[in-house]
């Protein structure tokens, strides 16, 4: 009975020390491909500064989102903006977007996971849709990617995403990535599409506390941007 007891401890206590923070920060569209751990929280803030066509679009200060591990594959997600407009030197509020992220394959070297969200929006309703995987290519070197699909309420403006994300780990803490990622926009009239590409670093101050930086350009659209974030978990805590 002692004996079971002690393998019991020692599994707990070595599961519990395995929760490093893992973060959907820092890239524009590929999300982690792990779900967060059962009874953890997690939340991922960061400022966003976008530049397009000419004109600075409104700064979030900040982003959040929300996470929160419902079940060991299944997890709970909330996000929004606050945005600041420095031409009318005015707040508001940006979409509230709520959903779930659900694991669908867990392996050593591939990941594979269904994300879906709702977004409400001036009284508009839309939802995505995405597959995120990723593939280990060496030790320190992985390869990520997601597709998505999504859609207005009314079903008339449709969107198809996608992207992929090479990453690179500098030691335990340091990490940097390249991604290049687009989209396409749709409808009975209407066709257009983005390319854009982004790159980054983040750095794990600790188990449960990252900082992140990346900045991105369109390809064939003028479009920049540049962002800073902060995340934290909080272990079995809910």
């Amino acid at each position: 009975m002692m004996i079971r007891f002690l393998v019991i401890f020692f599994l707990t206590i070595s599961y519990v020390n395995a929760q490093v923070i893992a973060t959907d920060r820092p890239s524009a569209q590929t999300d982690n491909s792990y779900s967060l751990y059962h009874k953890c929280f997690q939340i991922e803030s960061g400022l966003l500064y976008l530049h397009e066509n000419g004109i600075v679009q409104p700064s979030s200060l900040p982003n959040l989102l929300l996470r929160y591990g419902l079940l060991d594959k299944l997890e709970l997600r909330f996000s929004s903006d606050l945005l600041f407009s420095l031409d009318e030197n005015t707040f508001s509020k940006g979409s509230i977007n709520f959903g779930t992220k659900l694991q669908l394959i867990r392996e050593e070297n591939f990941q594979l996971a269904f994300l879906s969200m709702a977004s409400i929006e001036n009284n508009t309703l839309e939802i995505m849709t995405k597959i995120v995987g990723a593939n280990s290519i060496t030790e320190n070197l992985s390869l990520g990617y997601t597709l998505g699909y999504q859609s207005a309420s009314n079903f008339y403006d449709k969107t198809l995403n996608y992207s992929l994300f090479l990453s690179n780990s500098f030691g335990s803490k340091f990490s940097g990535f390249l991604e290049l990622y687009g989209d396409w926009k749709y409808n009975n009239i209407d066709f257009t599409y983005q390319i854009n590409y982004d790159f980054g670093c983040s750095y794990q101050l600790s188990e449960v506390m990252q900082l992140d930086t990346y900045f991105g350009k369109g390809i064939q659209n003028d479009m920049y941007f540049g962002s800073i974030g902060f995340s934290y978990l909080f272990k079995n805590k809910f």
